[in-house]
């Protein structure tokens, strides 16, 4: 294609302790996008069938999109991919910050890593020119300390992604840091670089990235500029994610007391650690790559036992985890918990959701002081939140128990514990509420990540893009319009641009920028398919690996079994049972074992795909031809 790649990828063997470079098949490109798509692509490749995700078998890659990097609306995005340690199938995770287009900028459209190196190393790109480097002086530091050393030995305009202590002592909830507070924070792929003794990756550069054409481009960024707005724009311009605290609260949608409760009744104190109480802590906005939301924010608690410098503003997520989930309403102690997590390499989600359900085995008397290295834990005791928080950081005493998530730690402590565990394929469940939307539901049950609020619902429909807005309570045509939903996610996703710029522009923009930046036309039944060709191989891969969702354990508490007998959602339930089969019948994967169907497979181009799941094909094989994405 003629822009949006540089059109090659950067391969570090660790083992061995050499780079290449690898030319991108403009047919790769044009099946997969970029980021998770030719991730899964070349991961479903390489891997080998049953590695062990902490083993050197296992393949890390970051890799970008077509349109990171250039003038569409907010293309800052990168993707982390590998095998989670935590689910044990796919695994990826999104960041935002100045990484992704700058690793463009150095030369590459991504780096893929494989093998295991003898000592810590971090991989150097610098203009295109690429080494291994001893990274023996960082093991051990955290994030901030590992960015700052690898950019006083490169260059201050060096973008550093790294792990920190909890991803070097290969801690199942570890994430990966970019820009000292942008995270790809879900799939434990921080522990895969731990396992690999990889502690960052760095770039800089000055490669132009290529454009078709750059005065359309210039011309539709113009345009989609001045249409930038709405209500959801509004408050994340204003206020960041940390807007949406109250209002969610009142309405249901944040879990409180590790989902045990909801709604402001629940949590009276809500809207201390919401956006306008923020707003005293700022220091000053914060956007990622040339971002015109600027949803990002710099905060400091200048004096008292929360003491911090100027760190990134806690994001929706992070409030509702350390916040609403423990019964914690000091916004000060969650902007440490916060600063903490990005200095360890922690995902907030996973981490805060893990303390929350400590606290309540110790309020049910499951554990008690001899089990927590003589901790009390009770709801709204920050300042044993954040003693636990920096065990867990550290893998020291309780800690240690806590540090692999949930699911881990509840078979470890046994008794019982595993009621209170709120996780799906063992990956904690972020803070929105089925029962509030049940399209999350759907996702967290389905995707081959699951527990994911980013991967796409017909609960978040892009401006102009012709999906009902139904009722929770009503289910009809949930399947089809979750699996438009869905693949049209993947979509954005891979192609590097940032959910919220999606969410207030008309959707139209993505195949628009995409044909000024690439050269090729696009439309959006095309790249809807290409979502799905994405989905489809995400779950091949799972079931090679022996994970199927059909098997994931719901817990009750999100979709109301038994249902709240208060506040916002009493007396909800949602059928989680009807929405799968309603997304799997629409996808054409089976009902017991979610295996794609032959004749979806070989449609979608994952002929080899089709072989290996069903040997080779058959004249006897059913061969119809399942309906794609037609233009909405």
């Amino acid at each position: 294609m003629d822009g949006g790649y540089l059109g090659k990828l950067l391969f570090a063997d660790l083992t061995k302790g050499q780079t290449r470079e690898e030319p991108l098949d403009d047919g790769l490109l044009l099946k997969y996008l970029g980021g998770y798509g030719i991730g899964a692509r070349l991961l479903y490749d390489l891997v080998p069938g049953g590695a062990d995700p902490l083993g050197p078998e296992n393949v890390f890659g970051i890799i970008t999109g077509p349109l990171t990097g250039t003038p569409a609306i907010v293309g800052s995005r990168y993707e982390a991919v590998g095998q989670s340690p935590l689910t044990g199938g796919w695994g990826d995770a999104n960041s935002g910050g100045d990484f992704g287009p700058i690793l463009k900028m150095s030369g590459y459209d991504g780096v893929i890593v494989t093998g295991k190196a003898s000592r810590p190393v971090y991989i150097a790109i610098d203009d295109g020119r690429a080494e291994i480097r001893d990274a023996g002086n960082l093991w051990g530091r955290d994030t901030a300390e590992t960015e700052g050393t690898i950019r006083d030995e490169m260059g201050k305009d060096t973008a550093v992604a790294c792990i920190g202590p909890a991803g070097e002592k290969k801690s199942l909830i570890a994430c990966i840091i970019n820009d000292l507070g942008r995270a790809a924070g879900r799939s434990g792929l921080g522990a895969v670089m731990g396992s690999k003794n990889l502690k960052a990756i760095a770039a800089r550069g000055k490669h132009r990235i290529p454009l078709a054409d750059p005065e359309k481009a210039q011309e539709l960024r113009k345009f989609y500029l001045s249409r930038l707005g709405g209500p959801l724009y509004d408050v994340l311009h204003n206020f960041g994610t940390s807007g949406l605290v109250e209002a969610l609260v009142a309405g249901g949608d944040t879990p409180v007391r590790n989902w045990s409760a909801a709604g402001t009744q629940a949590l009276p104190g809500a809207a201390r650690i919401g956006g306008d109480a923020l707003h005293k802590y700022e220091v000053k906005g914060y956007g990622c790559w040339r971002c015109p939301i600027g949803c990002g924010g710099i905060v400091s608690v200048t004096s008292g036992p929360y003491k911090v410098g100027e760190t990134h503003r806690p994001e929706y997520e992070t409030l509702g985890a350390f916040g609403t989930m423990c019964g914690n309403d000091n916004l000060e102690s969650i902007i440490k918990a916060n600063y903490l997590c990005n200095l360890f390499g922690l995902d907030t989600i996973s981490a805060g959701s893990t303390i929350a359900f400590a606290i309540e085995l110790f309020e049910r008397g499951l554990i008690d002081r001899k089990d927590t290295d003589g901790l009390e834990l009770r709801w709204g005791d920050h300042e044993a939140i954040l003693r636990l928080l920096e065990l867990m950081g550290r893998r020291e005493g309780f800690g240690d128990v806590l540090a692999d998530g949930t699911k881990r730690a509840a078979e470890k402590i046994g008794r019982g514990a595993e009621e209170y565990a709120v996780n799906v394929g063992g990956q904690e469940v972020p803070m929105h509420d089925p029962r509030f939307d049940p399209a999350m539901g759907t996702t967290y049950a389905t995707d081959p990540t699951p527990a994911r609020h980013t991967q796409g619902s017909e609960g978040l429909v892009p401006p102009g893009f012709d999906i009902p807005q139904r009722d929770r309570r009503n289910y009809q045509g949930r399947g089809q319009d979750h699996r438009a939903m869905s693949n049209l996610m993947h979509v954005i996703n891979n192609v590097g641009i940032c959910m919220f710029s999606f969410l207030s522009v008309d959707y139209h923009s993505v195949p628009a920028f995409l044909t000024a930046v690439t050269g090729r036309d696009w439309a959006i039944g095309e790249l809807l398919t290409i979502g799905e060709r994405i989905e489809n191989l995400r779950q091949a891969f799972n079931l090679r690996e022996g994970v199927n969702s059909r098997k994931w354990r719901i817990p009750g508490r999100i979709v109301g079994r038994p249902p709240l007998t208060e506040g916002p959602l009493a007396g909800l339930t949602v059928d989680i049972e009807r929405l799968v089969e309603d997304y799997f019948e629409a996808m054409d994967w089976d009902l017991t074992t979610g295996q794609p169907s032959r004749a979806r497979l070989e449609h979608l181009g994952l002929g080899d795909i089709a072989e290996d799941l069903y040997g080779p094909p058959s004249e006897a094989i059913n061969r119809r031809q399942p309906e794609l994405h037609p233009m909405p």
